[in-house]
């Protein structure tokens, strides 16, 4: 019993794949290309992709041409065999019409070298690359296919033709200024008012001088031909002019063995060394971002400075690129002479730099100032210290205060007023005060010209607070009076212009 299958009935304009291209053409149903808004497989325009096929082009054309003028020992044997075969057969009395025939020569040869190398980069671009890229606007899985098929042969074909024009160029150049050069020193050693003219009329005559250009032409390897020819002996000539012939050619490939081998062995050199160790670099490493300037540059293969990349990170980081060690040492030497306990004091640190690295652009460390601050203020912060520490102007002119506590505060400034005024600054974060008269003044501290001509600008860098609490055990320090005491040390950076994180309480 067959069923009656019922047609379906589909509204092309209600398709969904409709309604999506209508809402991406604006309305329309018909496929059309732009030449503004033609995207390819990689999400970029023609004019782009053009573009960076360009960039691709220019940049092989440039390390061609490096590649071209880098040094081989080759190359050089190759240039010493050309220079003495081009001066061997070098017409030395040649005339002055016939060296500006022969540079005449060289540059309209030179031109239909050029012209050669332009009419292939013509022939392949307009006949290669511009109908493949015209063949983009309706199909552009084929132009892309064609591009790149056709832009490796043409870029071959102009790579050729430039390597041409510059080895020519280059070696009729030479030849060009060999030829205007000695033609130019010719004429000036025949006037006969230069002195090296003079001279050399003494040694060879005035005669030869004055016919120099003038008479038949004269080479070296005719000469030598002469010289050979000219052997009365049948054998002794047959022998003279094979041997020099064979000893000729072969001096010329033993040379380019040598140089061939010389460069072989560099070669080898190089890709053993690339590939156990890798290429060579230049690293900048910056350990802490919040300091751009504290920079470490290291160099070397890539297998050694992988290495030593992370052993430097892992020093800056257990050091911090800081002073090692605490600015004291913790022996309370004054405490055993005095029986009077010093609970709370700050010791602050001035540089010479603002901040880190500490080391001057001629590569000596900046120089430093200390200056103790006795019986500290409780509930101190960190912003309190940092306004009270401000730079000041530093010098060999030592200032000692006497204090109320029976302490005492040294500083060292270019004058006594800036010294004292830094003292008195710092005694803010104190309980003592300074004693009536108690401010006396050392001078310079071994004196010389250049100390006290040279005062220079010291910033706050560090600080560290001493915090003496008596001990709960036996464990801690005995003073004169029999006290015990356990010592704590805070230290932290001054240098920052915000406070520190994890900053501990400073009581």
């Amino acid at each position: 019993m067959s069923t009656k299958i019922e047609k379906i009935g589909l509204v092309l304009r209600d398709l969904g794949s409709r309604k999506i291209r209508e809402s991406s053409t604006g309305g329309s149903l018909v496929r059309t290309w732009s030449a503004t808004a033609t995207v390819s497989s990689d999400d970029k325009g023609f004019l782009e992709n053009l573009w960076d096929g360009a960039s691709r082009f220019v940049g092989f054309l440039i390390s061609g041409a490096l590649n071209l003028l880098s040094f081989s020992w080759t190359k050089l044997w190759g240039w010493i065999v050309g220079g003495v075969t081009f001066v061997a057969n070098f017409d030395w009395n040649m005339t002055d019409e016939s060296i500006d025939t022969q540079i005449q020569g060289l540059w309209d040869s030179f031109g239909g070298i050029l012209g050669s190398a332009v009419g292939r980069a013509i022939g392949w671009i307009g006949c290669g690359l511009v109908p493949a890229a015209a063949i983009m606007t309706f199909n552009e899985s084929l132009a892309t296919h064609l591009l790149k098929e056709v832009g490796e042969q043409a870029i071959d074909e102009m790579l050729d033709a430039a390597t041409e024009v510059i080895q020519a160029g280059f070696r009729m150049g030479v030849q060009a200024s060999f030829l205007w050069l000695y033609k130019n020193v010719r004429r000036a050693l025949k006037d006969p008012s230069n002195p090296f003219g003079i001279a050399l009329r003494g040694i060879v005559g005035t005669a030869n001088v004055e016919n120099w250009g003038k008479g038949e032409s004269w080479t070296i390897a005719s000469t030598i031909e002469n010289a050979i020819e000219s052997i009365p002996n049948t054998f002794l000539r047959n022998f003279v002019e094979e041997a020099w012939e064979e000893g000729t050619e072969a001096c010329i490939e033993a040379g380019y063995a040598v140089a061939g081998g010389i460069d072989a062995f560099l070669a080898e050199q190089a890709i053993a060394n690339n590939n156990v160790l890798g290429a060579e670099r230049i690293v900048e490493v910056t350990p802490d971002r919040t300091v751009p300037d504290e920079r470490i540059v290291l160099s070397g293969r890539e297998a050694v400075l992988g290495p030593n990349i992370v052993s430097v990170l892992a020093t800056h980081q257990m050091f911090r690129n800081r002073d090692v060690g605490v600015l004291i040492n913790g022996s309370p030497t004054d405490e055993y002479i005095r029986p009077g306990v010093v609970q709370r004091r700050l010791i602050i640190e001035f540089k010479e730099k603002p901040s880190p690295p500490w080391v001057m652009p001629d590569g000596k460390r900046a120089r430093k100032r200390q200056i103790t601050v006795f019986d500290v203020k409780r509930g101190l912060t960190w912003k309190e210290i940092k306004l009270a520490a401000k730079p000041y102007n530093s010098g060999q002119v030592l200032i000692t205060a006497q204090l109320d506590n029976s302490q005492q505060m040294q500083a060292y400034g270019a004058t006594g007023n800036s010294a004292l005024q830094q003292i008195e600054e710092l005694l803010q974060l104190s309980t003592a005060e300074l004693l009536p008269n108690g401010v006396r003044e050392s001078g310079y501290v071994q004196a010389t010209p250049r100390r006290q001509a040279l005062p220079y600008i010291v910033y706050p860098s560090k600080a560290v607070l001493v915090w003496k609490k008596k001990s709960t055990d036996l464990s801690g320090r005995e003073d004169l009076a029999g006290t015990l005491w356990d010592e704590e040390t805070i230290e932290f950076d001054l240098w920052p212009e915000n406070e520190p994180a994890n900053l501990p309480n400073l009581g």
